[in-house]
């Protein structure tokens, strides 16, 4: 196995046979790996060669492998132009539980990626920006239509790929169908993308799993392409302090509840940030549920911005 790990980087994860030997096989030879993350219970490898590209992701421990696990099994039943396992399996010894996925590598920019040229002021990037963030609407539209939901929508999830312009939607681990509660343990993701009133039902949860809705979804969806496109985030958080955030507790939950509160206002948008471009996503990002559009609706909005 071929690797870019630079020399005295200690792993803590070893890769099964199984899992390199296949991504061997999908790559092709010379298969060379790349080391993308290197956390204490997850690994996540870009192995690309002659034939294709592929993630492999490890993981140990009891916690991590059972999630892998769920995502796996998450990925299988997700509709359509989402990405598949090429291949996973687990070995989940009480002492030592580990777990392995494969899937296609997404070549292409994330939504985040693609907003660069944009949150740096180039006034090239504008339409770029703008047409990635409709196609970023369209895919969470499509799973939403298929009643599917991804639960950690953030723009870093999103990738953009060469292949006839197909999105993908990334870090499915939370995903699940509507109508059905997430999985024991979920946050939320980041939690100054969520909607006040997910950061309740959280909370509320005490981490026994949430009821999700597309209002709740679209929220996120709205407020990653706001910090996509500021580079900040899309509530004013000078105003934390003014509702009894405490910038010492760096407790995640503690941040919840003050967005919950629903007192935190948006954001002042900056004068490169295009506040013609962030009006859609301020109207997405409603108090109101019933007032929130569709994520296809808010791509519409979105196209008709004159830029």
């Amino acid at each position: 196995m071929t690797t870019s790990i630079a020399s005295g980087l200690k792993l803590c994860l070893r890769t099964p046979f199984a899992a390199t030997t296949l991504a061997n096989r999908f790559a092709g030879s010379p298969a060379i790996w790349r080391l993308c993350r290197n956390d204490p219970s997850t690994h996540l490898w870009q192995v690309g060669g002659p034939k294709s590209s592929v993630a492999v992701k490890v993981a140990g421990g009891e916690s991590a492998a059972l999630t892998l696990v769920r995502e796996s099994a998450t990925l299988r039943a997700m509709p359509a132009g989402n990405l598949r396992p090429l291949g996973a399996g687990s070995h989940l010894r009480p002492t030592d539980p580990i777990a392995w996925q494969i899937t296609p590598w997404a070549l292409g920019l994330t939504t985040w990626e693609a907003f660069r040229r944009l949150r740096e002021s180039d006034q090239q990037g504008r339409e770029q920006a703008r047409a990635v963030a409709i196609e970023t609407c369209r895919a969470v539209g499509r799973l939403h239509t298929a009643g599917w939901l991804h639960g950690t929508l953030d723009p870093h999830h999103v990738a953009h790929t060469r292949e006839r312009g197909r999105v993908r939607l990334l870090s499915c681990v939370w995903a699940t169908r509507a109508g059905k509660r997430t999985s024991d343990g979920y946050g939320g993701g980041l939690v100054h993308l969520l909607s006040p009133e997910l950061a309740s039902a959280i909370e509320r949860s005490r981490g026994n799993g949430v009821l999700l809705n597309r209002p709740a979804e679209v929220y996120p969806l709205a407020a990653g392409l706001w910090w996509a496109a500021t580079g900040t985030w899309p509530l004013a958080y000078h105003d934390y302090r003014g509702v009894g955030f405490d910038p010492q507790a760096k407790s995640r939950s503690h941040l919840r509840r003050i967005i919950a509160s629903g007192n935190v206002p948006l954001a002042v948008p900056t004068v490169h940030s295009r506040p013609e471009f962030l009006a859609p996503l301020a109207a997405a990002m409603s108090p109101a549920l019933s007032r929130r559009p569709t994520a296809h609706h808010l791509a519409d909005w979105l196209n008709a911005i004159p830029l």
